[in-house]
């Protein structure tokens, strides 16, 4: 099995995926500029590593100058390169991913994600394409459902989107019989649109 990088991930997903802006970044001059030109904090993630925020590889809340601070020990960490993302803030993370079952074939899944996801438990399987439905129905009947239609002022979770994510995740399932699993996690809720923030692709 071969673990793709996040940004290999992404490009794989293709380019109607919800993202950051975010480059990988191949020397800390370019990775300074960007955030420069960008005029906002920025996220910087070894590249080549399968579970970075583990691995205390990520570093949050940077500017030019404590980023080039942090790049050179990032690159040697990973791959040689550092992906930079603008930083950003939402309301919930939730996480949608796809695999492949020896028993019922290509599935999906969507629920409450972050860190915090295997201890949440709060996921929906469904078989890959859902059809008509079945997605809002699954959402629907997660135990945090609730949160999805917006609280404390926020703005309900824009189901349509979501569900743009999810199709993103059910057609690599379909186009590429090498990939066995997929998992966008976290997908940032931000004023209500999906984000997401990091994803991987395992292929046989």
């Amino acid at each position: 099995m071969t673990a793709l990088t996040e940004w290999e991930s992404k490009q794989l997903l293709g380019p109607r995926l919800p993202v950051p802006r975010e480059a990988r970044t191949g020397t800390v001059d370019e990775a300074a500029r960007l955030a420069t030109g960008w005029g906002c904090a920025v996220v910087a993630k070894a590249s080549g590593i399968a579970h970075k925020s583990d691995a205390g590889l990520v570093r949050l809340g940077l500017d030019p100058e404590s980023l080039r601070a942090v790049w050179p020990a990032l690159a040697a960490a990973g791959d040689g390169t550092v992906l930079v993302a603008e930083q950003v803030s939402g309301e919930l993370e939730l996480i949608v991913g796809g695999r492949r079952d020896d028993t019922f074939g290509p599935l999906v899944t969507v629920g409450f994600g972050g860190v915090a996801a295997e201890v949440l438990d709060d996921v929906a399987v469904l078989l890959s394409p859902p059809r008509p439905g079945e997605l809002e129905d699954a959402l629907d009947g997660l135990r945090g459902a609730r949160l999805l239609a917006g609280y404390r002022g926020s703005p309900p979770v824009d189901r349509a989107q979501l569900g743009r994510v999810v199709a993103a995740v059910a057609d690599l399932l379909d186009r590429d019989p090498n990939v066995v699993e997929i998992d966008c996690n976290p997908v940032l809720i931000r004023d209500g649109q999906p984000v997401v923030l990091d994803a991987l692709v395992v292929k046989r």
